[in-house]
């Protein structure tokens, strides 16, 4: 069997940026060395001691090594070795009586492998070992055996699964509803995948081309399609994960030449080994680079949380952040249960690392899916039917459009469009009565999630707010997408390439179709980066939780399903089997995880609209960069002292409740501030829907469906610089748990139980592309207020609005706003509204790095003028009022009538984005 000795870095990497900074600071650290070879001399292998251990191990078997394709060097601090039983027990100290060869029996399914009884004697400057030979946990210690009954379908919004009026989408339909950023024509860097054996090469790559045509792209060249690594036998079996992998790819980034790095499967030496080398291989190509990795492969079975084995797998991963690779992983098939039968929810500690991106899985169905889906179709009459009760949530699960609207049409058997309706977990076991009841326990049907008790919880999930949730260790998944259910995607057929099927396309799924999706879209958000003049992304898990927080549009919020499905094996009978358990039966123990609003560890995040991420992580990447810069060009509305906040700059703040209704006190320095709030009526805007509303194909019926409702209440105040800052809601302390994400974009969320209070700026800080002067701003809109709007956007010269030592209210500031007014790309100083229902867009010209930007809106219909500053709004009951509402990401909603109107905020929501008209223009 093969061995890796993996040695420890030259350097110690812990506390270092390259790892633990910003995504802007691992940035700069990277680039700081001027070659690969440079950075692996300082965190690969001493290369002393890397020549000690590479000549401690038997030439022959080091050659062996080397030979199947085996990488070892300092820089992936590696020595692979090839060992025969006799040389394995000498080299690690065993008996030659305790190294065991093991053939299972021919129902397990699993390949001959190699054992040992005893403790292995490690080099001294070893400190991790990999044995590649995939080698799963048949028995495992039962935890639960309360076993609960089970019928039906236990997954919602899968029931069409396996019936005719599921729908097979292709690829490119499934990354148009998911709103990708980029049109076919726009060139996109290659995508390295994992991949087990690549059998018959000749043979799969003439029917990928095939399949490109018969999907409407162009046939690529050899060249365009690489196999790396790995043997291949030219009569051997196509598996379908391949053929799923590269379709998904093809019609997601038809441009991106493929680069494939199989498992080193060499008959006899490795008939069975883990993907641990072909991820080396990628990270440590000197010649292709890949900038993005997906793969469905962990290595098969558990070893224990912190060994040598488990060190070894994990800092793999690391050289993938060092390497600046984006890995994407697909988060499973097997649900909360991870296929391990004890009764309870597992994640495998090689399935968890903190710098992968762990993807999980949904099912979408449109309207005439979820009429015929027996789990969801009363829903789908609801929706129909126009219930906002029901609307609201599948809102913000991503639908575009009314459901009344939608057409209920039965989709083509190769269907070319997807319009989402229902997004759900990803669920399709199904119990099919009988004496016994089969369940199908240990199959592939169920999108996996769960909590990692091997890994301590990473600092982007902290920063979100998720110990409690996980009881401070690494959650899963991160993000999901479609894998099955109700809408597989039509790729190239496993049978067809093998010669067993005339069939070339097929309906097939998986998280295993997630992951490469969720890739093609970093590949596209890449392409992005650079031409806006940024390095490629790499490692940007912490990017993907802050854009959740301040750009909450750019995920669909799965809130529908869960991936229950616990279970454990017994001998005698519980009253189900599994066809997946010979001679055993099964029982079901209801362990798992729901979906629900936000993070879940059923969906994660949720899934992409790649337009609205892509904005978000343009803005948040140029944030980033020019804070590191010049911190002084955007200073922290909070700063934490150590007990509590205080304000970063003298500036105007808005405090904003959402909640049940209750009475709010603000301590701002010496002074306090008391006011009472309503509840918030039951489809209040959300930021999300806001976001979500400022998309030119998002239908103006869903917008005016959910006019009139009202927020809480909005108060204002201006803070001096470093005056504290607390806020306490009806005698409970609001907690700021994810303000260190949402501070640098200025506004912080206090939540106190059900309650919420936003601290946020009414002005934006133009943070352009590259720090530059004189550029082009989008202004979005959507009007949901039926009067006739104007909007002005002015300069002001500091987070307080005052111009010219003029503060809001004074009686020369309307003229002097007026005097700073930015002009529109087509020479006007003013911006009018779409009109009802309606979306809208413009460009500003002139703004500067670090413009301090603020609005004026005029109602035309009554004449009447508002301000983003509340001191300079008309005073109803002896108090100022308020007419702005903040959304996050520079967004904001207007209430345009006096005295507050019905104090729905929403009557113009207005968007600022000052980094998506550069470059090419594809974000505008």
């Amino acid at each position: 069997m093969t061995v890796g000795l993996v040695l420890d870095r030259n350097n110690n990497i812990s506390a270092d940026p390259l790892l633990s900074g910003t995504w802007a600071q691992r940035q700069a650290a990277l680039d700081q060395y001027s070659s690969p070879a440079d950075l692996w001399a300082t965190y690969g292998a001493n290369t002393g001691d890397y020549n000690t251990v590479q000549g401690s191990v038997p030439s022959d078997a080091f050659l062996l090594a080397n030979q199947l394709g085996y990488l070892s060097s300092a820089a992936d601090r590696t020595v692979w070795a090839t060992f025969t039983v006799a040389e394995f027990a000498q080299f690690f100290g065993l008996a030659s009586t305790d190294v065991y060869v093991v053939t299972p029996n021919s129902n397990s399914g699993q390949a001959t492998f190699v054992a040992w009884a005893g403790s292995l004697t490690l080099p001294s400057s070893v400190s991790g070992l990999w044995v590649d030979q995939n080698v799963s946990i048949t028995t495992p210690h039962l935890i639960n055996s309360t076993a609960v009954p089970l019928t039906g379908l236990p997954g919602i919004g899968n029931g069409a699964n396996s019936t005719p009026a599921q729908t097979v989408a292709t690829p490119a339909a499934v990354a148009a509803n998911y709103n990708f950023p980029l049109g076919a024509d726009v060139p996109t860097d290659p995508i390295a995948l994992v991949e087990n054996t690549v059998n018959n090469q000749a043979g799969l790559f003439a029917a990928y081309n095939l399949y490109r045509q018969q999907v409407g792209l162009s046939p690529v060249t050899q060249a365009q399609f690489q196999v790396l690594s790995g043997t291949t036998d030219p009569q051997g079996v196509v598996i379908p994960e391949l053929t799923l992998d590269i379709s998904i790819v093809a019609g997601a980034v038809p441009n991106s030449t493929q680069l494939l790095y199989s498992f080193l499967n060499t008959y006899p030496y490795n008939a069975n080994s883990t993907p641990f080398s072909a991820y080396q291989l990628a990270f440590f190509d000197t010649t292709n680079h890949p900038s993005v990795i997906t793969s469905s492969y962990p290595a098969v079975g558990q070893a224990s949380a912190g060994s040598v084995f488990d060190w070894a797998w994990q800092e793999l991963f690391k050289d993938g952040a060092l390497a600046n690779v984006s890995v994407h992983m697909a988060a499973g098939d097997e649900g909360a249960s991870a296929n391990f039968p004890n009764g309870t929810v597992n994640v495998a500690h090689t399935h968890s690392s903190p710098f992968t991106l762990l993807v999980g899985g949904t099912s979408i169905a449109g309207l005439y899916t979820a009429q015929n889906d027996t789990t969801i179709e009363q829903t789908a009459a609801l929706a129909v039917a126009g219930d906002p009760a029901t609307i609201f949530p599948l809102v913000a699960a991503g639908l575009k459009t009314l459901p009344s609207h939608l057409s209920a049409a039965a989709p083509a058997a190769m269907a070319t469009v997807l319009t989402t309706m229902f997004e759900t977990v990803w669920q399709s076991i199904a119990v099919e009565s009988g004496t016994p009841t089969s369940v199908s326990f240990g199959s592939h049907q169920t999108g996996s999630g769960g909590v990692a008790t091997g890994w301590s919880i990473p600092d982007y999930q902290q920063a979100f707010g998720l110990s409690t949730l996980t009881n401070g260790n690494r959650g899963m998944p991160d993000v999901a997408a479609l894998s099955s259910g109700d809408t597989y995607y039509a790729v190239l057929s496993a049978d067809y390439v093998n010669g067993t099927s005339t069939t070339l396309l097929h309906g097939d799924g998986g998280t295993s179709a997630a992951a490469p999706l969720w890739a093609s879209l970093t590949t596209q958000f890449n392409a992005v980066f650079v031409d806006q003049g940024l390095p490629k992304l790499g490692y940007y898990n912490d990017l993907l939780y802050i854009a959740a927080v301040i750009a909450p549009g750019s995920f669909n919020d799965v809130q529908l399903g869960n991936n229950d499905n616990s279970y454990f094996t017994s001998t005698t009978s519980t009253g189900y089997t599994s066809p997946y358990y010979d001679h055993l039966y099964v029982a079901g123990t209801g362990e798992g995880y729901s979906a629900g609003l936000g993070y879940d560890l059923a969906s994660g995040l949720g899934t992409p609209n790649g337009l609205l991420l892509a904005r978000a992580l343009s803005a948040i990447a140029h944030s980033q960069v020019n804070s590191l810069a010049d911190p002084s060009t955007s200073p922290p509305m909070l700063d934490a002292d150590g007990s509590g906040w205080e304000s970063g700059a003298d500036q105007a703040l808005l405090f904003q409740t959402t909640g049940n209704g209750a009475t709010v006190h603000l301590d701002l320095g010496d002074h306090a501030t008391l006011f009472s709030s309503g509840a918030s009526a039951s489809y209040s805007w959300t930021s999300r829907l806001a976001q979500q509303s400022l998309q030119s194909d998002f239908d103006p019926g869903l917008a005016l469906l959910f006019d009139k409702q009202g927020q809480g209440a909005v108060s204002y105040a201006r803070v001096a610089n470093n005056e504290t800052l607390a806020v306490t809601v009806d005698g409970v302390a609001g907690q700021a748990t994810q303000a260190s994400l949402s501070d640098p974009y200025g506004f912080a969320d206090f939540f106190a139980g059900s309650d919420q209070v936003r601290v946020a700026r009414p002005v934006a800080i133009a943070e352009t592309v590259g720090g530059q002067d004189d550029q082009v701003a989008v202004v979005r809109m959507r009007q949901v207020g039926e009067n006739s709007l104007q909007l002005t956007l002015y300069k002001v010269d500091d987070l307080a609005g005052t111009i010219d030592g003029l503060a809001p209210g004074h009686p020369a500031y309307a003229a002097a706003a007026q005097g700073r007014a930015y002009l529109t790309t087509y020479g006007a100083n003013s911006i009018s509204g779409p009109g009802y229902g309606q979306f809208g867009y413009t460009e500003l010209q002139g703004v500067n790095a670090g413009d301090i930007i603020a609005m004026r809106l005029d109602n035309q219909t009554t004449g009447a003028v508002f301000w983003a500053f509340a001191n300079a709004n008309e005073v109803v009951n002896g108090q100022k009022v308020g007419h702005l509402w903040n959304y996050g990401l520079n967004t904001w909603g207007w209430e345009d009538t006096y005295g507050g109107g019905d104090h729905d905020y929403n009557d113009l929501i207005v968007q600022l984005d000052f980094t998506s008209a550069s470059g090419h223009h594809w974000l505008v």
